[in-house]
């Protein structure tokens, strides 16, 4: 999926390993494959169904759409009222007639996963307080870009283990990575987050660290890539705990 997302943001589309040959024969297939990736989405709507405001989840989501071929629709708050003017399981099936595909920007987990349980098309998580696994996967192709690799890098999240220590935890873990996340103690990732990416880890040959210290998580991480930005996390749905720990950062 990495790699796929690596070549599409280059404007390619994935191509077969080039056999020995002239070199215009590779440049027809570049451009084949620039070509095919504006056509891959071609006829094709996503739904950005939120309850909370976004800049970046918006506005990548929208200019990948239309980048890939396809439509984009963003639909507000107040146009739809999930859970209150109309029920989630409505909304569901409603859009599901529609749209190709919903991305979900909620507060609660629970409203995603009733999404996913009742559309009968594609919901994408794009930020709940439980995960946000979007912006991990944005993450790991950030850094393969950077690194050229994932299995075998040493990963330090320092801060509170809310919906973005989760996912990246997660995703960690099935690539092979190893993930050290310090949290300051009351704020460590829930249990059943390092259960599920220990599994997920044994499987893939990465590891899962949990410490208190800073130093000890960041001991043996590799440094991150030239301009990496660093978001607060009271904007990634856990503005509610911000007065208990203002200094936390993601």
């Amino acid at each position: 999926m990495l790699e796929t997302a690596r070549a599409l943001k280059q404007g390619l589309r994935p191509v077969p390993q080039r056999q020995a040959g002239s070199g215009q024969a590779s440049n027809e297939t570049m451009r084949s494959g620039e070509s095919d990736s504006r056509r891959l989405l071609a006829g094709k709507t996503l739904a950005l169904l939120f309850e909370k405001p976004s800049l970046r989840t918006r506005v990548s989501f929208d200019v990948g759409m239309r980048q890939l071929g396809g439509d984009c629709i963003y639909v507000s708050p107040a146009e739809v009222g999930l859970g209150t003017r109309e029920p989630v399981e409505d909304v569901a099936r409603v859009m599901s007639r529609y749209v190709d595909c919903i991305a979900a920007r909620t507060f609660a987990q629970e409203t995603v996963e009733q999404l996913a349980r009742w559309a009968d098309v594609p919901v994408i998580n794009a930020l709940s307080e439980g995960e946000h696994p979007c912006q991990a996967l944005a993450d790991l192709l950030t850094i393969l870009e950077h690194k050229g690799r994932l299995e075998g890098v040493s990963l330090a999240y320092i801060g509170d283990g809310n919906n973005v220590a989760r996912s990246l935890c997660l995703a960690a873990g099935m690539m092979g990575m190893e993930f050290r996340i310090a949290a300051p103690q009351g704020y460590e990732l829930d249990e059943t987050t390092v259960s599920r990416a220990g599994e997920l880890a044994r499987g893939s040959g990465g590891g899962i660290v949990c410490v208190r210290e800073a130093m000890e998580a960041a001991a043996g991480a590799e440094p991150p890539p030239p301009s990496s930005a660093l978001a607060n996390w009271s904007s990634c749905g856990s503005s509610s705990r911000l007065n208990k720990n203002s200094s936390s950062s993601t």
